[in-house]
């Protein structure tokens, strides 16, 4: 997919802007119904503890997953389900399809990145030319 079509892809997700986004949002549809706490998805995703509950709460603010919380014996329990709505559910299955190769993540990962370059102020961007965002 030509790169200004991932970004139009990407533009009508607004609520993706960090690849850690993109990254659980995937994990979230192949594992619809998951019971994990954010540092043990932190862990699997492979990103820091407070990114990765950034991200969670990106997502239920989009309403892409809901989160349920359950006192158990030991720890609380936090049930993660995926549920996008039908008004954006054409847009996910094309995102989900192109994110299903290594070429089409990695197209994502950058348009994100590229978009939130754009958005630095140039300092931030000479920075990030160094050591690219995550």
């Amino acid at each position: 997919m030509p790169a200004d079509e991932v970004r139009t892809l990407l533009d009508r997700v607004p609520a993706l802007q960090h690849p850690s986004d993109l990254d659980l949002l995937v994990f979230f549809a192949k594992h619809p119904h998951t019971l994990l706490s954010t540092e043990e998805i932190a862990r699997l995703l492979g990103y820091p503890v407070n990114e990765t509950a950034r991200s969670v709460d990106v997502l239920i603010a989009a309403g892409f997953v809901t989160r349920t919380q359950k006192q158990n014996r030991t720890r609380p329990v936090r049930m993660y389900v995926f549920e996008p709505g039908d008004e954006i559910g054409g847009v996910l299955t094309a995102l989900m399809v192109q994110a299903s190769t290594r070429d089409g993540r990695m197209a994502l990962r950058f348009a994100l990145a590229d978009s939130r370059a754009a958005a630095m102020p140039p300092a931030a961007t000479a920075l990030t030319a160094i050591r690219p965002p995550r």
